[in-house]
């Protein structure tokens, strides 16, 4: 609506949705069309990486609430999966969000697999509350980041 409003026309928005990379992002069918149509592109990749508390399985007594330590274990956890990226250790990302109930696992490998060495930063960093969403007690929260990703 924006663009109309304008009388401009937007980019051209070419979705993928990769699935299963499973530490090896280059077997991926598709993976070199991507990376050529990826060329000259921007890439945005949304995703909830870290998934926290007693409705995500958290046993209670590890459970944090956001501003009561829950936060800092975000930023930690997340930081160290910006690491395990920036080294390029796809499997150890994959194993990493698993442990962080990330829904990033096979976006964050294929994006760090088609842009190469990068350095990332955690921009903004705040939380999303899904207790009623489950249905849960709380905690039950869910890390929203913005990340800032620079090719090295």
């Amino acid at each position: 609506a924006e663009t109309k409003r304008r009388g401009i026309q937007g980019p051209e928005v070419i979705e993928r949705y990769p699935y299963l990379a499973g530490g090896k992002p280059e077997t991926l069918p598709g993976i070199d069309e991507l990376a050529r149509l990826t060329e000259d592109a921007v890439i945005v990749s949304t995703a909830d990486p870290f998934h926290h508390g007693i409705g995500y399985g958290t046993p209670p007594e590890q459970s944090y609430m956001p501003h009561e330590g829950g936060l800092e274990l975000a930023r930690k956890t997340l930081e160290e999966g910006i690491a395990l990226l920036a080294a390029g250790d796809y499997w150890g990302y994959n194993q990493h969000c698993v442990t962080a109930k990330s829904d990033a696992r096979d976006a964050g490998q294929v994006f760090r697999y088609l842009r190469g060495p990068m350095q990332g930063a955690i921009r903004d960093l705040t939380y999303s509350d899904a207790t009623e969403l489950y249905n849960q007690p709380p905690p039950t929260w869910v890390a929203t980041a913005l990340f800032d990703w620079q090719v090295a």
